[in-house]
């Protein structure tokens, strides 16, 4: 049995150019700003209160009650020294 020949392969030179995809960027539109819900906002905050971060009230609660922590930490673990 003779081989059989294999079908011509086409000329890769002759074929037509490649296609080329050029990135353009974000395809989406960019989200509107809420300019409807803006009423509902709270206030930005003030300097101090950015500055500051934690009320200091707060912190002087935790201070105090760490403070008294340690004070009944130390009465019972003193051995009747």
């Amino acid at each position: 049995m003779p081989p059989a020949e294999a079908p011509p392969r086409p000329d890769r030179t002759a074929a037509a150019p490649r296609r080329t995809v050029v990135i353009r960027g974000q395809v989406a539109p960019p989200p509107r700003p809420y300019a409807a819900t803006s009423a509902r906002r709270r206030p930005p905050r003030r300097t101090s209160e950015r500055i500051a971060g934690t009320r200091p009230d707060r912190a002087a609660l935790w201070a105090v009650m760490m403070g008294v922590f340690l004070i009944m930490v130390a009465v019972l673990t003193a051995h009747g020294a």
